[in-house]
């Protein structure tokens, strides 16, 4: 029997978490037979939590912009979420969501947009570390 270096296997392990890690955001989320979820918080959670965080500040690991940065407005919120397909975009289209879904989810973002810049330095994540949604990247 061959047994593999220590290092190998730690190299195997490390490579295949942060490739669970990093693929974690590909779910297609653009379905809405979910009648029990009604808020914007629940809705953002089940659409837009598992690439951008419970919080909204993204994740640094996989360069997922924070989108409690965004500058945009309800409207322009709801726009990017369901329609818009500008040049560069990562993030999908949810071209099937409901438009009041949608303006759900843009006004929780901004819920949580307003809550962030509440905090206080030491309270919040640094805004160094967050990924500005609507600078290129």
């Amino acid at each position: 029997m061959t047994y593999l270096p220590r290092n190998l296997l730690l190299y195997v392990a490390v490579c295949a978490l942060a490739g669970m890690v990093l693929g974690s955001c590909a779910k297609n989320r653009d379905h809405h037979d979910h009648p029990d979820l009604t808020t914007g918080e629940q809705l953002f959670n089940y659409h837009c939590a598992e690439c951008h965080g419970k919080d909204g500040t993204g994740r640094l690991v996989d360069r997922t912009p924070a989108n409690i940065l965004t500058r945009k407005g309800e409207q322009e919120i709801v726009n990017y979420i369901v329609s818009d397909t500008g040049q560069g975009r990562k993030m999908p289209v949810f071209a099937t969501m409901p438009r009041s879904e949608a303006a759900k989810i843009a006004a929780y973002l901004i819920d949580l947009k307003n809550k962030y810049d509440s905090q206080g330095e030491n309270e919040r994540k640094n805004r160094d570390l967050l990924i500005d949604p609507e600078k290129p990247r």
